[in-house]
């Protein structure tokens, strides 16, 4: 019986509470740990996969979604634009354009992204 009683007597022990400092902390560390992981990963995918960005004989100039998987694209091959619907089970080639579009410029904060990313990539170049 003594043995119970001394036993239940070590479980109810209280264990001290951290300090709400130590739980922000710890909170920020964490979030700062995501952040590094996916900032790492990104890095890892762009060097293990180099046909994600544009390449100097074919670019992707302009996107239009149309639903949930089909879009519209603008490509350029050899100084030349052509329309393009892509489909998850096909690529249909629509018209090539007479007047060429001009490409969209990235905002400030996805060219700085880029060069983060990539940093011993040149420019872009226009034509």
């Amino acid at each position: 019986m003594s043995a119970f009683i001394a036993l239940s007597s070590a479980s109810s022990t209280v264990f001290p509470t951290a300090s709400p400092t130590a739980d922000l902390l710890s909170m920020v560390m964490s979030l700062l740990l995501v952040l590094v992981v996916i900032v790492v990963l990104a890095f890892f995918v762009k060097k293990l996969n180099p046909n994600l960005s544009n390449s100097e004989e074919f670019k992707v100039v302009r996107s239009l979604p149309l639903g949930s998987r089909e879009r519209l694209m603008v490509i350029e091959i050899d100084n030349a634009q052509h329309l393009i619907g892509v489909t998850p089970h096909s690529i249909n080639y629509l018209h090539k354009l007479e007047t060429p579009l001009k490409e969209k410029e990235l905002p400030e904060l996805a060219k700085r992204f880029g060069k983060l990313l990539n940093p011993q990539s040149p420019p872009n170049k226009k034509n």
